[in-house]
């Protein structure tokens, strides 16, 4: 993919770097979901879009709210070494899908065929591909080129009503981006915000906007250009429940009032795979966070039975299955608590863990076994489906702590034929006692001691691994524990982003402690690394940019190792430059 949209048509600057890195990774996206599409068909194809929204809500938008903000074509920047971020690569990517949204596919092709046959050769500028796009289109795009100058992740207000007289539904939309560190005065974007309506009877609705003559399709492509507009649709012969951004159409973050039934409704019966993954992830936040600001809440049981239904939907490709049984990630549930407690939220993900693992035993062992993938190992999307929903279910069942739950991750370790099913059983193992936890984890170091990449998946394992037994190690313990020891090779960056970067950035629990020992054990790795390595040691910097979203306790401890790296004479001018604007 890089040889055509990174090399042979590359960029004039280093500010044009999206121009590339964006573009290829849209490809490579595309690429791969469409791989899985011929395996499974459309559920399949939207497990790879999941895994990038996934990505892109954890990483790029907690980027977009710290101090490294930034759009994906910056206009300056202090040390070349840190402008490979997130934002440039991924939200870069999230920019051209939206212009295939806007021009249709055959629209978007005939732009990349101009845009090659222009300037195959040659290093160019971002203009030069958008300005390739309206031309061979006539689209103006020329309030779309604001995705590339502006930084932050806009937030898109919708709003219905349903005038069952008219037989007319209104979607009111408005947009607004909030002030990020580089920039306080922000413009409406031009947002592509893909819309269906869902039906009592759960199918999609024919949509026709006002003024038209015919029906255009059940999944229709709104343009939001202003601060808020409004569209009408004519002959909607029943209340309908609204399926907005399908797809992920733009990388925004959807403020909708959606109720608990909604939702469950959503999750059984939206027509768009990635919406309906949505409905659970924005189900099952709502409940997190409700048991993460009350002790004694507990999971509700509704949600639980909607979560069901999904596990024993037949019509379901497996990975889509578990993608949508998993809950949102750690780092984005933090940005979405104010303030963050990264202690209480893992609190609140354990308990739904358990209720889940409790009350859906039967069905969990059930897919277990459905899943199950018999004869010699080979690759086939079909399979790694199966083996991720049995990987799901398993360690469910392990996070119940009981006997019989362990026993089976223990048989499941033992009679493993590949690393996929090896691995999942020891992250299993992991929820489980002392003994088979570590028992598991020495004979997996064994087995594989000369091959330094599957070891890496060992260590990344310990340093993001939760603490489910009362009497278990503190994971910083751990952490430190290998890092010491004398087959740990710390000058290999591999081996840093497998043990440090795993626990400074998947293990918020265990990092932010309340003695404040994780920052100093941080500071002490940034200082040593910058010595060696200034690149890599300012990702791990890195760690820290959210500071200040956090319980106010944990603040000053935190500033505190922020101004002695700071102060480190002769620190490098990569981690000279994330501290300080962690600090400013």
């Amino acid at each position: 993919f890089h040889n055509w949209t990174g090399n042979r048509v590359t960029c004039r600057d280093w500010f044009q770097l999206t121009l590339k890195e964006g573009l290829t990774v849209f490809r490579d996206q595309e690429f791969s979901a469409d791989m899985l599409a011929a395996a499974g068909g459309d559920s399949a194809r939207a497990v790879k879009r999941i895994d990038d929204v996934r990505m892109l809500r954890a990483v790029q938008f907690a980027e977009d709210a710290g101090p490294m903000a930034h759009p994906i074509r910056p206009e300056r920047y202090l040390e070349i070494n840190n402008f490979y971020t997130a934002t440039v690569y991924e939200k870069g990517a999230e920019v051209v899908r939206m212009l295939q949204t806007l021009l249709g596919r055959e629209g978007f092709r005939s732009g990349m065929d101009l845009y090659f046959s222009y300037f195959d050769g040659q290093a160019v500028t971002c203009d030069d591909f958008v300005d390739a796009m309206s031309e061979a289109t006539g689209v103006d795009l020329d309030r779309f080129m604001a995705w590339y100058s502006q930084s932050g992740t806009p937030r898109v207000r919708a709003e219905g009503s349903y005038d069952a007289d008219a037989r007319r539904y209104v979607l009111e939309l408005s947009q607004h981006t909030p002030p990020t560190a580089d920039q306080d005065v922000k413009q409406p974007l031009h947002i592509p915000v893909a819309v269906g309506l869902i039906g009592p009877d759960g199918q999609d609705l024919p949509l026709r906007l006002e003024g038209e003559g015919h029906d255009g399709g059940s999944t229709r492509v709104l343009e939001l250009t202003e601060g808020r507009q409004r569209f009408v649709f004519d002959t909607v012969e029943v209340e309908p429940v609204p399926s907005l951004l399908r797809g992920a159409s733009a990388p925004v973050i959807l403020e909708l009032d959606e109720s608990d039934a909604t939702l469950a409704f959503r999750m059984a019966h939206d027509g768009d795979p990635f919406n309906r993954w949505d409905a659970a992830q924005r189900y099952a936040e709502r409940v997190v966070l409700a048991l993460a600001a009350n002790a004694d809440a507990e999971v509700p049981g509704d949600f639980v039975d909607a979560w069901r239904r999904l596990l024993i939907d037949p019509e379901l490709d497996p990975a889509f299955v578990a993608q949508a049984l998993t809950p949102p990630a750690e780092a984005y549930l933090l940005e979405r608590m104010q303030p963050a407690d990264p202690v209480a939220l893992r609190g609140a993900l354990m308990r739904l863990l358990r209720t889940l693992g409790e009350t859906a035993g039967e069905e969990l062992r059930d897919a277990i076994g459905r899943s199950a993938v018999t004869g010699g190992y080979r690759y086939h999307p079909a399979d790694a489906g199966r083996r991720a929903l049995s990987a799901m279910a398993l360690r469910l069942l392990c996070c119940t702590g009981t006997a019989g739950s362990c026993r089976l991750a223990v048989s499941c370790y033992a009679e493993a034929s590949n690393m996929t099913d090896r691995m999942a059983a020891l992250n299993a193992l992991m929820t489980c006692s002392a003994d088979a936890r570590e028992q598991a984890l020495a004979d997996f170091a064994k087995r594989f001691r000369d091959d330094a990449l599957v070891l890496d998946k060992w260590l990344a394992l310990q340093a993001s691994a939760w603490r489910w037994q009362s009497d278990d190690e503190a994971i910083l313990e751990r952490v430190q524990r290998l890092y010491d020891d004398d087959g740990f090779d710390a000058s290999n960056p591999n081996r840093i982003y497998s043990l440090l970067g795993s626990f400074f950035r998947a293990n918020p629990a265990e990092f932010h402690r309340a003695d404040g020992a994780g920052y100093e054990f941080w500071a002490d790795r940034v200082i040593e690394l910058d010595r060696r390595n200034p690149q890599v040691a300012s990702r791990m910097a890195r760690s820290l940019d959210r500071w200040r979203n956090l319980v106010p306790h944990l603040q000053p401890l935190i500033r505190t190792q922020l101004a002695r790296v700071a102060a480190e004479p002769g620190l490098s001018g990569d981690v000279a430059e994330i501290v300080g604007r962690a600090l400013a």
